[in-house]
C-alpha cells in the first residue's frame, strides 16, 4: 500500500488564500488508501489470520463525520432488502449480482475475455488484512463464476435468444468474503456496501465479520477517491469517515496500518474539508452538513489557541478569513468566547497572546467586532455591543490600530455618548486616511448630519454585510 500522505502539503498550500478551494485535486491521498504496494512492495496474507500494521488513533477533528457515518451506516434501504435472501438452515446466501459483474465484464463479453479477466483477478494480489478463509473462497467463487459463465446459458443468458444473464447467485455463506472481495476489486463499490450491510444484520454473517467489513471499508475509499477526483472534497472525506467507521467496529480491524493513515488523512483534510462545507447553500438537506463544519472550525480554533496542541492549518490567516466569509454573524459570534480572547490579546508578552496572534490576526478580529455589532443591532441586544465595545478597546490596546470611530459608535448604540462626538471621530478618520482607517471605511457609510434628528450610520449598511 502506497504512502497516503501524498497529498498533505498540497491541501495546505492551495486552500488559505483564495476561492478557489473546489478547484484543487487531492485525491493522491486515497489513491495510496486503494492501492496495493507498500514501500514498492506487494503484500500477501502469510501464514498469519490477519495481517495489519500499527495502532489507531481517535481524531477529535472528525467526531462529528464519525457519528454521521456511524447513523448512516445502520441504515439499510428497504428496497435492496427484497434483492437478497437467507434460507435457513440451508448455509447459502443469494446476493442480487450477475457472474459477469463478479468478474467485472460487461454481460456481452465473448468467453475469451471472460477467460481473460478471470486469470488476471486468479493472478492478482488482494488487499492486506483479509484472512486466508477470505482468500481462499475468492479464489473458489472465482473458478465457480467461470465455469457458469462458459458452460451453464443460464448464468451466461443468450444474446440471441435474447435470454438475459440470471440475475442473482446462491453461494455459501462461507463464500460471501471472497465475493464482496471479488466485486471491491472491480470497482462494484455501491454492490459491496449494500450485500455488506444486509448481510451483517444476520447471525450467519459472524465468523466472517472481519472480512465484509473491510471489504466495505475499501469500498469507501474508492468511493472517497472518485470524490475528491471530481473536486468533491466533502464527498470524500465523508467516505473516509464512514471507512474509519468499519473499521473501528471490529477490534480485528483496529490494528491495521489503514486505519491509522485514514485517521491522519482525516485530520489533515479537515481545514480544507471544513471550508467547503462552509461554502454549500444554505438548503435544509445541508443543514447538518453545516453543523458538523461549525464544529470542525470551532475545534480547530481550540487546537490552534492551545499552545501544547498540535494543528494541521500551516496558514491560519488565511484559512480563518475564508472560513469567516462564509459564516453568518450568529455563527460568528456563538463560534468561541470572543471577548475572552480579547482580553488575553491585551497581555503581549504572555505565551497565549503571542500564540493567538498567529491564529487570529487583526482582520479576522475585525470582522469578529463587526458581527458583534450587525447582530447586537438587528436582534437588539446590548450584551452583545457591550462585547463588541470590549473587544474594540482590547484592540485597540494590543494592535496600536486607531478604532477610535467603532469605540465611539459602541458608546452611541450603548447611549453612552452622543452623535456628535461619534461624528467628529469619524472626521478625523477621514482626514488621517491611515492605511490601517481605511479597514474601517470600507464597510461604513456616512451622512452629513444637518439636524439632530437624523441617524449617523446607517445601520443596513453594517448589517448588510453579514447574514444575520
Amino acid at each position: 500500500m502506497a504512502n497516503i500522505h501524498t497529498l498533505v502539503a498540497s491541501v495546505n498550500s492551495l486552500y488559505p488564500c483564495n476561492d478557489s478551494i473546489a478547484k484543487f485535486y487531492c485525491y493522491d491521498v486515497v489513491d495510496g488508501l486503494t492501492s496495493r504496494r507498500i514501500n514498492g512492495k506487494k503484500k500477501k496474507c502469510g501464514n498469519h489470520g490477519y495481517v495489519g500494521g500499527c495502532g489507531a488513533r481517535v481524531s477529535a477533528i472528525d467526531y462529528t463525520w464519525r457519528l454521521c457515518a456511524a447513523t448512516e451506516l445502520r441504515g439499510v434501504q428497504e428496497s435492496f432488502s427484497k434483492n437478497i435472501s437467507v434460507q435457513n438452515p440451508v448455509p447459502f446466501i443469494e446476493i442480487p449480482v450477475t457472474c459477469y459483474q463478479v468478474v467485472g465484464v460487461h454481460d456481452k463479453a465473448e468467453k475469451d475475455e471472460i477467460v481473460k479477466s478471470v486469470m488476471h483477478l486468479k493472478n492478482a494480489e488482494i488487499e492486506e488484512g483479509y484472512t486466508k478463509d477470505a482468500v481462499i473462497s475468492r479464489q473458489d467463487l472465482l473458478m465457480d463464476v467461470r465455469d457458469k459463465l462458459l458452460f451453464e446459458p443460464e448464468y451466461a443468458g443468450n444474446v440471441k435468444d435474447k435470454l438475459p444473464p440470471k440475475s442473482s447467485l446462491k453461494i455459501p455463506w462461507a463464500w460471501l468474503p471472497g465475493a464482496l472481495c471479488l466485486l471491491q476489486e472491480v470497482g462494484e463499490e455501491k454492490l459491496v456496501l449494500e450485500i455488506g450491510r444486509r448481510a451483517l444484520q444476520h447471525p450467519e454473517s459472524m465468523p466472517f465479520v472481519h472480512d465484509l467489513l473491510l471489504s466495505m471499508a475499501l469500498s469507501e475509499c474508492a468511493i472517497a477517491k472518485a470524490g475528491f477526483e471530481k473536486n468533491n472534497i466533502s464527498q470524500g472525506f465523508e467516505a473516509l469517515a464512514r471507512a474509519q467507521c468499519l473499521l473501528r467496529s471490529k477490534i480485528s480491524l483496529e490494528k491495521m496500518m489503514l486505519l491509522s493513515q485514514i485517521e491522519e488523512s482525516l485530520e489533515e483534510l479537515a481545514p480544507a474539508c471544513t471550508l467547503d462545507l462552509l461554502g454549500m447553500p444554505h438548503t435544509p438537506e445541508n443543514a447538518g452538513r453545516r453543523l458538523g463544519a461549525i464544529a470542525a472550525l470551532r475545534e480547530l480554533l481550540r487546537q490552534g489557541l492551545d499552545v501544547e496542541t498540535s494543528c494541521h492549518v500551516e496558514d491560519w490567516p488565511c484559512f480563518l478569513n475564508q472560513a469567516l466569509k462564509k459564516l453568518m454573524a450568529t455563527e460568528i459570534v456563538e463560534l468561541i468566547s470572543w471577548d475572552s480572547l480579547a482580553l488575553t490579546r491585551k497581555n503581549r508578552k504572555s505565551l497565549e497572546s503571542q500564540n493567538q496572534r498567529t491564529v487570529l490576526d487583526f482582520n479576522s478580529f475585525y470582522v469578529v467586532l463587526l458581527a458583534h455589532i450587525a447582530l447586537g443591532v438587528s436582534s437588539k441586544q446590548t450584551d452583545l455591543i457591550n462585547k463588541a465595545k470590549s473587544i474594540c478597546e482590547c484592540l485597540i490596546a494590543s494592535e496600536g490600530i486607531d478604532l477610535k470611530f467603532e469605540e465611539a459608535f459602541c458608546s452611541f448604540l450603548l447611549g453612552q455618548g452622543d452623535e456628535a462626538t461619534a461624528l467628529e471621530r469619524l472626521r478625523q478618520l477621514e482626514l488621517n486616511s491611515s492605511p490601517s482607517s481605511q479597514k474601517s471605511l470600507q464597510l461604513k457609510e456616512t451622512r452629513e448630519v444637518s439636524s439632530g434628528n437624523k441617524p449617523l450610520v446607517d445601520v443596513h449598511v453594517i448589517t448588510s454585510s453579514f447574514y444575520i
